[in-house]
């Protein structure tokens, strides 16, 4: 068997939007595939009888987006791009039991999500169609009036709120339900009432939430609470009562971990679990998924939510009563889920497996599909080996270690430090496809969770004002627990990368050691005064984990020392930067700044600049725009730390 290629991520199958039918019968699901003829992505609905334990195509135009069951739980509303509408979006109704989707209205907004209100009604997000905007696009002139101006993954945003609609099914009109200054961030429905949350700004948006609800029957919306909490998340209980993640950020800023909070049909509020020290939210680290998945829900009065505990993220369950458990336990990644009555379908990583759809229920834990047994076989996998390090200051660093795939006995090899992004991410024993390609290529990977990491606490978490300090060391002492324990590694060919915060770390590492023969900086930052300034969340990101800003005395001073560009001219490693045009999350320029700095300074660098792409480009890029990043990548340690193939290998010397 050969190990993990590049070309291996084109047949990948990349799975999401869980949906349990009305009866709990059926789940639907939205399945990906790479499309490289036509460098996109093909979109379909799939469908799962959860008795038989059978899945079938349901689709087949690969062009169709979010979706909901109809009412009768027999067929299923979608919207498609497959007539391919100049503009708006287009709604189909196909059955479940077969036959061709059937269109059923034409909506003048570009539907960006989707869920079912009543038999008749459906509601969804989308933009106003701007025609002012499109006036000025003639003329060549952007006008920008508030921040964040533009949005990672949605462009220039200034002016063109995300408003919430609703969509009569026999009428085929569309009315506005919330709009104005408001900016939906994120909506559930059940048991007739819709809760909305979103923020309301004019010239600068806020970092809190605002929370409403909108009443079926009626029609009327009226704001629970305004600009006081941080709400990452909302759903609805079968008795009215409004459910969210959120949290003041009083001890940890904004990075602070949300609690489970019940605002209940008398206005009153409460924790559902004072006390519970779980970071909610999947915050594990891969590159091989169908996009962001829920992570709360409601079943009758019964409280679904994902949390991160070390390198894995489980599903915990609050009843009515108080009861705590944990239905979803397994070692892995919960990716997206839905929960009809005491069942749970989920899509999810296990060890050494691409996503598959998991079942839970009175039986235990079972998969559902084999959608991507065929993209693996016949590899071979490097097997993650945990360890443990120990920071200077006597910190436990929780770490892994990935053996070269196919390593002759007795040969020597090179290794990679791969560092996640962030911070507030956690690496684990999921399949990652780039460190498994590393290690097909004959690298060692090396990994940890630094400080700053989740799954530990927020006071582990916690990185305000420390960037680059405590973070260093403990990636540092992991790279020397793995030099003891894989005596083969050779620790003249080092090398290291990392995306958005691990990007910041690779620049700050070749900035403060010359361990590294070499670096592939990606998305990275490099100057957190012009990151300020620039990108979607750095007004408000950079501050709260600076602890300053620019203008605050010794603010720039501050900044400056955490900004690895500070130190570009200690830098000896030859380093690759991959940055996306239109990046807005981690700006265009921070790559441009520390390459111009190398360069200037004579050390060996290049910029694999890619247009049309934005922050994701690593996990959700145009496919040939993922498999060029690998190659420039491993094009890259292969030239500066001559690894190569395993033929190449077998002579143990790594040339």
């Amino acid at each position: 068997m050969s190990g993990v290629t590049i070309e291996d991520l084109l047949s990948y199958a990349f799975l999401g939007s869980v949906r349990f039918s009305p009866d709990g019968r059926h789940v639907a699901l939205l399945v990906k595939r790479a499309n490289a003829r036509e460098n996109r992505y093909d979109a379909d609905l799939y469908l799962c009888d959860v008795e038989a334990g059978t899945t079938r195509r349901l689709t087949t135009s690969g062009k169709d987006g979010p979706f909901v069951w109809a009412a009768d739980g027999e067929s299923i509303l979608f919207v498609s791009k497959r007539d391919e509408p100049d503009e708006g979006s287009r709604l189909y109704r196909i059955s479940i039991h077969g036959g061709e989707a059937q269109p059923l209205v034409a909506v003048p907004q570009a539907i960006e999500s989707l869920e079912r209100l009543d038999a008749d009604r459906l509601l969804f997000t989308a933009r106003p169609s701007d025609e002012v905007d499109a006036a000025d696009a003639t003329e060549r002139v952007r006008v920008l009036e508030e921040i964040p101006f533009w949005q990672n993954g949605k462009g220039f945003t200034s002016g063109r709120r995300l408003h919430l609609y609703a969509l009569s099914l026999s009428s085929g009109e569309s009315s506005l339900v919330l709009g104005g200054d408001l900016e939906v961030m994120a909506f559930a429905v059940a048991a007739g009432r819709c809760a909305v949350v979103a923020r309301r700004f004019e010239g600068r948006a806020p970092v809190t939430s605002e929370l409403w609800t909108v009443d079926a029957s009626s029609g009327s919306a009226s704001c629970v609470s305004r600009d006081e909490l941080l709400i990452d998340a909302v759903a609805v209980r079968s008795d009215g009562a409004l459910t969210v993640l959120a949290t003041t950020g009083e001890r940890y800023g904004i990075g602070e971990s949300r609690e489970v909070v019940l605002f209940d049909l008398d206005g009153s509020r409460r924790s559902l679990a004072p006390g519970w020290e779980r970071m909610p939210g999947n915050r594990v680290v891969a590159d091989c998924r169908g996009g962001a998945g829920a992570s709360l829900r409601c079943a009758d009065e019964t409280v679904f939510v994902v949390v991160t505990e070390g390198g894995s993220s489980f599903l915990d369950r609050l009843g009515g009563d108080g009861t705590l458990d944990r239905p979803v336990g397994s070692a892995g990644s919960i990716d997206d889920f839905d929960v009809h009555g005491e069942r749970v379908a989920f899509v999810g990583l296990r060890e050494g497996r691409l996503q598959e759809l998991y079942l839970v229920d009175a039986r235990g834990e079972r998969r559902l599909t084999s959608l991507n047994d065929a993209a693996l076989s016949g590899r071979e996998l490097a097997l993650p080996e945990p360890f443990t390090a120990t920071s200077p200051d006597g910190t436990r660093i929780d770490g892994w270690l990935m053996r070269p795939v196919g390593m002759a006995e007795g040969a020597r090899c090179p290794a990679v430090l791969e560092i996640h992004g962030g911070p507030k991410a956690a690496y684990g024993t999921v399949f990652i496809h780039e460190m498994q390609l590393l290690a097909a290529r004959g690298y060692a990977v090396i990994y940890c969770n630094p400080r700053g990491s989740a799954g530990r606490g927020d006071a582990f978490a916690d990185l305000r004002g420390r960037y680059g300090t405590i973070d260093f060391d403990d990636v540092m002492a992991a790279v020397d627990e793995a030099l003891l324990r894989l005596p083969a590694i050779d620790p003249e060919r080092l090398g290291v990368t990392g995306g958005s915060y691990g990007g910041f770390m690779t620049n700050w590492i070749i900035g403060h050691t010359d361990r590294f023969k070499a670096a592939v900086s990606q998305r990275s930052i490099a100057n957190w005064i012009s990151k300020t300034c620039t990108t979607d969340i750095g007004y408000y990101f950079n501050a709260d984990q600076m602890g300053t800003t620019p203008w605050a005395e010794g603010g720039t001073e501050k900044m400056w020392w955490h900004s690895p560009l500070r130190y570009a001219d200690r830098v000896t490693t030859p380093t690759l930067f991959v940055h996306s045009e239109e990046d807005y999350r981690c700006w265009l320029d921070q790559g441009l700044q520390m390459f111009t700095a190398l360069r200037y300074h004579g050390v060996e660098a290049r910029l694999a600049l890619f247009r049309g792409e934005n922050h994701e480009l690593s996990r959700s890029g145009k496919p040939l725009h993922r498999t060029r990043r690998l190659r420039e990548m491993v094009d890259w340690f292969d030239r500066f730390l001559a690894a190569g193939p395993p033929q190449d290998r077998a002579s143990g010397d790594g040339a």
